[in-house]
């Protein structure tokens, strides 16, 4: 303990741990979140976390899959378009 009173050090940190799980949690509202389909991706393995692969429009540059033509496109021009990165 430091001589100006208790301090963080002196508490162990699994004790730290569960204090802020608690409040935390406590803190958490109760509904559950909605998660469109649009906004899933992967498939459960390592290879595709974070990579849609359920979509009808696929990118030609990437394994990206999107349920719109007009969404692919827009990744490919903010993704791979090797103009648009001129700076």
């Amino acid at each position: 303990s430091s001589h100006f009173g208790s301090s963080v050090f002196d508490v162990p940190p699994s004790s730290l741990l569960e204090q802020s799980s608690k409040a935390d949690c406590e803190r958490m509202p109760t509904a559950a979140m909605e998660i469109t389909e649009a906004a899933k991706s992967g498939d459960g393995t390592i290879i595709n976390v974070g990579i849609r692969t359920t979509g009808t429009f696929k990118c030609p540059d990437c394994t990206q899959k999107f349920d719109t033509e007009k969404s692919k496109k827009l990744h490919w021009k903010f993704i791979h378009d090797p103009n648009r990165h001129q700076e």
